[in-house]
């Protein structure tokens, strides 16, 4: 509270609205006592009863409102205080107010906000560093091709074109999936919903990893139930497993397996991709679906994923009302469930047809 806010007695705004509002009521009681007088319903001596007993009034009026105002005003120079913090930048501060009526309403709401602008600007400043992070290694690696093509110190021309445009494959991907993420974490992402078998939808997603597979030296195993229909996005269906494919290739070892199972149980379906890597670090358990987390550092900035597979396929997944989670090895096993569609009504044939 500052100097300013108080006068010489020590009261502080609110405590001298109090005090002022205290003070109207007297003076209003005074007033109508008058009249009373002057309109002969009260004699001299009860009159003047009655201005003795308005002194002390006045003076307890006027303690009330210092005391009753003390608190609240304590509480809402917090507010204001925690206010200027963060509108100078500081969102770590908080109100450490805690009142059971609209004051502490207000402060409840404001350390809320507060906590959200906290966590948007801590994922600001992981999604700028990650992003630059991951563009410094295929800028560095253009740069150098460029430069060596320009020079003419390239001995295979063709050779450094082709590792250029994996380089540039590597930017798209990294653009392409930072533009996904965020319309999903917008939610502007336009699903058009069909009705889809996702065991059909699981089998095409096998078969087009199978070249990275072979690439890695890993064997895709593919097994699913007679039919799994669900009403979803196929395009973003069929992004989420092959997203979960490629993640469970590129951490299984060579020789290892990587298992995709698609079954229906009950009236959900579930997918279920599992590889024969070491599975997920403890700590990342915790945080695997977060944007930019990565479960191997060298690997990820190599492959230009940026750390959002799994955030990704979280966002699909939880836009078709579904759940993704991880399972229990041996390897690292990711799983997800969507609402399996219902079944279609059977065509009625008229009678006598």
């Amino acid at each position: 509270m500052t100097d300013a806010t108080r006068n010489r007695w020590g009261l502080n705004r609110l405590g001298r609205r109090f005090m002022w509002a205290s003070m109207g009521v007297l003076a209003v009681a005074v007033i109508m006592i008058l009249i009373a007088a002057q309109q002969m319903f009260i004699n001299d001596q009860d009159l003047g009863t009655l201005l003795w007993i308005m002194l002390p009034a006045a003076v307890a009026a006027a303690l009330a409102a210092w005391i009753l105002s003390a608190p609240i005003a304590r509480d809402a120079h917090r507010l204001s205080e925690a206010a200027r913090r963060v509108a100078a930048g500081d969102l770590n501060v908080r109100t450490g107010v805690a009142r059971n009526d609209e004051l502490g309403d207000a402060a409840l709401e404001f350390d809320r906000m507060t906590e959200r602008l906290d966590a948007v600007e801590k994922e600001r400043a992981l999604m700028l560093s990650s992003i630059s992070h991951d563009l410094r290694t295929p800028l560095a690696a253009l740069r150098v091709s460029v430069e060596a093509i320009r020079d003419g110190l390239a001995d295979d021309p063709d050779a450094y074109l082709k590792g250029m445009e994996h380089q540039v494959e590597a930017l798209a991907v990294l653009v392409d999936d930072l533009g996904l993420h965020t319309r999903l974490a917008s939610g502007t992402l336009e699903m058009r919903r069909s009705r889809l078998d996702l065991a059909e939808l699981a089998d095409e997603a096998v078969d087009s990893m199978r070249p990275l597979a072979a690439r890695e030296s890993v064997t895709l195993r593919f097994g699913a139930t007679s039919g799994a229909p669900v009403d979803g996005e196929p395009a973003q269906l069929a992004r989420v497993l092959r997203n979960l494919i490629e993640n469970a290739i590129r951490h299984s070892p060579e020789g290892a397996t990587v298992a995709v199972d698609v079954h229906q149980d009950g009236d959900h379906v579930i997918a279920r991709v599992a590889d024969g890597g070491p599975g997920f670090a403890p700590h990342v358990r915790d945080v695997a679906f977060e944007a930019f987390t990565r479960g191997d550092e060298a690997r990820d900035v190599r492959t230009g994923t940026a750390g959002l597979g799994l955030a990704i396929a979280r966002g699909i997944v939880e836009a078709h009302d579904g759940r993704i989670g991880i399972g229990d090895g041996p390897g690292g096993v990711v799983w997800f469930m969507i609402p399996g569609a219902p079944p279609r009504d059977p065509q009625i044939t008229p009678a006598g047809s």
